[in-house]
């Protein structure tokens, strides 16, 4: 094993590019806005920056993004785990339902749930695309409806839902903007600077390590820094820091890159937070040569996380082992100790799989037997 080099040239510890939108631009519909930051007249948040996130489509009650598959976003294991499908979720689910809001009107994320259908590899030529549409808006709840496709082979990865609560409008509604000229901003990717275009940091772990050690061998010598950090730690800084026999723990820094025009870190990265826990508490049941991959989540978000570069803490324990599929609890604290979500998640032991899941066709598909059988 290698010992990793820390946090030296992480991604998540620099000043974040982009900016935040004036207050007077509330004024303005939700369609309005959405159009305005796709049309380049507010500042780009520091979340496209970080993912290169740009908008595909924009109407009223629908809105998709995309992310390229980047080698930046591969764990231990050398696949794109699926919380990383929650981030890039949240933005179609969020934004289509923000096409339908009248001016002063505001909303926030509070239910989110997903479907993994097939993994996601690094793929540095691969979009992976998002589009949502709005099911329900009402008063004070809305619903919406995402679809995941891999633009490359064209196969749906995942699908989502979400419930959002909307907010009595603001009092008084902001006189809205004269003018939005179009700003003199760099579009997200356009610089070698730019975080998912410099060279790669980090590296997965050689299939003979998950071979030769059980799951939670695995997670102890990661835990005790005995072996290189994957990508996805530099770029985020999202880490374990405790593992025991069905139960893990990870943490990430609310690093302001994570924050949306906002101001607040984007929901979908706690949800990410929790995926990566409830998988790393499945994995720590595993003997050598088992593989887990994620079938669903679910996320109760409860309060706004702020990008204060302190740690969201999630603690993830196995609630049902069975022999093919497990189901999994975990609770997702802030710096200060109050929660900010609860959430569950199920996951299938593939054994004689490799980690990465390179081969896995469709995910929940598997000749082991089914719970508690």
């Amino acid at each position: 094993m290698t010992k990793r080099d820390g946090k030296v040239g992480a991604v998540w510890q620099e000043p974040h590019l982009g900016g935040y939108p004036d207050p007077s631009n509330f004024g303005l519909s939700g369609l309005e806005r959405m159009q305005a930051g796709r049309e380049g007249r507010i500042p780009i948040p520091p979340i496209a920056y970080l993912l290169e996130f740009p908008f595909r489509e924009l109407s009223r009650g629908t809105a998709s993004f995309e992310i390229p598959a980047s080698p930046w976003f591969a764990n231990s294991a050398g696949v794109i785990p699926g919380g990383m499908l929650a981030v890039l979720a949240d933005a179609p689910l969020g934004a289509s339902i923000h096409t339908e809001l009248p001016p002063g009107v505001a909303f926030t994320t509070a239910e989110i749930s997903l479907t993994f259908l097939r993994p996601v590899h690094p793929d540095p030529e691969a979009k992976i695309s998002g589009s949502g549409h709005v099911i329900h808006v009402g008063r004070s709840i809305a619903l919406s409806e995402a679809f995941m496709i891999n633009e490359a082979s064209g196969d749906l990865v995942a699908h989502g839902t979400s419930r959002c609560s909307i907010f009595p409008p603001v009092d008084p509604i902001p006189e809205p903007p004269a003018e939005m000229p179009v700003l003199e901003q760099p579009y997200p990717g356009d610089d070698p600077s730019h975080p998912l275009r410099r060279a790669l940091r980090g590296a997965s772990a050689d299939q003979e390590l998950f071979d030769r050690l059980s799951g939670l061998e695995f997670m102890s010598a990661q835990i005790a820094g005995e072996m290189e950090a994957p990508p996805i730690h530099h770029l985020l800084g999202v880490r374990p820091t405790a593992a025991e026999d069905g139960r893990a723990t990870f943490v990430l820094p609310c690093s302001p890159w994570l924050s949306t025009s906002m101001r607040s870190v984007q929901g979908g990265f706690t949800a990410m937070l929790a995926e990566l826990a409830m998988t790393g508490a499945f994995f720590t049941t595993t003997d050598p040569g088992v593989a887990v991959a994620p079938l669903d989540l679910k996320v109760n978000l409860l309060r706004p996380v702020m990008p204060d570069m302190r740690d969201l803490t999630a603690e993830a324990e196995i609630v049902h082992r069975g022999r093919a599929i497990s189901i999994a609890s975990c609770r997702v604290t802030n710096a200060d100790g109050k929660p900010v979500a609860l959430a569950t998640g199920s996951g299938m032991y593939l054994p004689g799989r490799p980690a990465s899941l390179v081969g896995v066709e469709q995910l929940g598909s598997s000749d082991a037997e089914e719970p508690g059988a």
